[in-house]
């Protein structure tokens, strides 16, 4: 319960305009999602800023008349209503200023939503090419 209450506590403070949040799950091995998604952010983005305690990555620095603008990625290693292992990736846009007013609305779930799918689509990927390469080497020694 404890961790149940600390989980619903951290997705409050990383997150407050949740309603905007875009999630995607990614079956796979969690950690190694993290590691994937820090990557791709790190690739694609400018002036990305890391916590690993948190795995929180905020990209961009944008600046306007009413605040400051960051996108914000998380992800999680988590299990999905199957019991599959993999983790579960938030993206929405956090803005400082008069823009972190609650009720202004600085997101666009469908441009969060599209941004959190091209991040989980390159995840799965590249986990499935670790998979490959995995097999691949156990056929290798078995045949040796």
């Amino acid at each position: 319960m404890k961790s149940f209450l600390a989980f619903g506590l951290l997705l409050l403070t990383a997150f407050p305009a949740s309603a905007q949040t875009a999630e995607v799950f990614v079956k796979g091995n969690g950690a190694q999602c993290w590691l994937d998604v820090r990557e791709i952010v790190h690739r694609r983005g400018r002036d990305v800023t890391e916590d690993n305690q948190l795995q929180i990555l905020r990209a961009g620095h944008f600046s306007t008349a009413a605040g400051d603008l960051f996108l914000t990625v998380q992800a999680l290693t988590e299990k999905n209503k199957k019991g599959e292992e993999g983790c579960r990736i938030y993206v929405q846009v956090e803005g400082g200023g008069s823009l972190g007013v609650k009720g202004q609305v600085v997101n666009d779930l469908s441009n969060n939503t599209r941004i959190a799918n091209s991040i989980a689509a390159e995840v799965a990927s590249r986990q499935k090419a670790l998979e490959k390469k995995e097999k691949n080497a156990a056929n290798s020694q078995r045949a040796s």
